[in-house]
């Protein structure tokens, strides 16, 4: 693996090298905003920048420690997945000898004492809020962030629609899912078909009639869902935490070279 140089900060942080210079040696700080020097320690720590002493301390502080932080619950629904999903989490990450702290608010977004934080469903602008307080990695799961500084990982729709056309034929289902905070996500997902609807509590009566595909347990024991010809393409699967891992050990690697966006088959 080549290592990062100088010049690749600054390219990445889209400012000079001496201003890169300038922010890890602690001088002229009239020289940058307060923002610019956020960013370039962000970079230093998450790409393991060797030459900088900070970057080396970041890399050494090791604490076996994980926050996965999730957003407020709406619906019934999105806690029973997010419940669903978090138990098949916890336990992989225990078994890799892991301490959890699970989290759907913090007191102080600044954290120092995990190896990383998992967020998931998360909206984009309040990820962008802790990533600028933290310099542990941080990671999307089921939120699409635009910005290929950080990992995301999240369902591949395209396939979900791919098994819906061989099950029911082309245009012929409405996939169904449950509501989700992170916007740009959704936005995805909703040009990919005008049959794509979302639902919250009490919403029932917006699920179409015929077939129906879904990635959700939580919606799949519906009664307007279990009288329809249905599919289920289950999100929370084994292959799904194992790609969550993948990136979660490259993150706290700083492994270079790899594509920040995974979507889950």
């Amino acid at each position: 693996m080549e290592k990062i140089t100088i010049k690749d900060v600054a390219r990445i942080a889209g400012v000079s090298v001496a201003t890169v210079s300038y922010v890890i040696n602690g001088i002229h700080e009239d020289r940058y905003t307060p923002e610019t020097k956020q960013k370039i320690l962000q970079i230093v720590n998450l790409y393991n920048f060797r030459p900088s002493r900070l970057a080396q301390s970041f890399a050494l502080q090791k604490s076996s420690n994980v926050i996965i932080l999730t957003g407020k619950h709406d619906s019934t629904f999105q806690k029973a997945e997010s419940y669903d999903f978090l138990r098949l989490l916890g336990k992989t990450f225990e078994r890799l000898g892991y301490n959890l702290n699970l989290r759907t608010h913090l007191e102080n977004t600044r954290i120092d004492t995990a190896d990383a934080i998992i967020c998931v469903g998360m909206e984009e602008e309040k990820f962008r809020r802790l990533a600028q307080e933290n310099f542990v990695p941080l990671i999307s799961v089921d939120g699409k962030i635009n910005d290929e500084l950080f990992f995301q990982i999240y369902q591949d729709f395209e396939h979900v629609l791919l098994a819906g056309e061989e099950r029911f034929g082309k245009d012929n289902f409405s996939v169904v899912l449950v509501d989700m905070y992170n916007r740009s996500l959704k936005e995805e997902i909703s040009a990919l078909s005008d049959k794509i609807v979302f639902i919250a509590d009490g919403d029932t009566d917006k699920i179409p009639e015929g077939n129906v595909v879904t990635v959700h347990s939580a919606l799949k024991g519906m009664e307007s869902v279990k009288n329809s010809n249905m599919l289920f393409v289950p999100a929370n699967t084994q292959a799904r935490v194992d790609a969550i891992i993948d990136c979660f050990n490259k993150a706290t690697e700083r492994v270079q070279g790899t594509t920040h966006t995974v979507k889950v088959k």
